[in-house]
């Protein structure tokens, strides 16, 4: 019985990694250092994708609050408006409108759907050093 439900697993795991659609590649890159304000992020998946939400925020310099609250992570910081036009459309590259940003360390979060209805998500900074 354990041997059969093995192999089932076996078998199933990686036509289910395909079924997601990762995160291909991203600019600015998490943890980039930037000499100047990106005008977008671009946001390439290997497989169609919607974004359903980004979230961007200039962190602030304080580290007030308790360990509980770090460790499982705040909102910290000033969010930054973004445009909503590109949430929700179904597409391998996704081009997000920056505003133009001051000197800083932002943080994005970002939340999308594959064309199979699996939600993934992940998070990315990046510094701007020299407006």
């Amino acid at each position: 019985m354990f041997k059969n439900f093995l192999i089932f697993l076996l078998l199933f795991f990686p036509l289910s990694a395909f079924a997601h659609s990762p995160l291909a590649s991203l600019s600015p890159q998490d943890g980039a250092s930037l000499g100047q304000s990106p005008s977008q992020i671009e946001m390439v998946f290997k497989l169609p994708a919607k974004l359903i939400k980004v979230e961007m925020r200039k962190l602030t310099t304080k580290r007030n609050g308790s360990f509980l609250r770090r460790l499982i992570g705040s909102r910290e910081g000033d969010e930054v408006a973004l445009r909503k036009d590109f949430l929700m459309k179904l597409a391998e590259k996704h081009f997000i409108s920056v505003p133009s940003l001051t000197d800083g360390k932002y943080s994005v979060a970002w939340r999308a759907m594959g064309e199979d209805g699996h939600v993934i998500k992940g998070d990315f900074s990046f510094k701007v050093t020299g407006n």
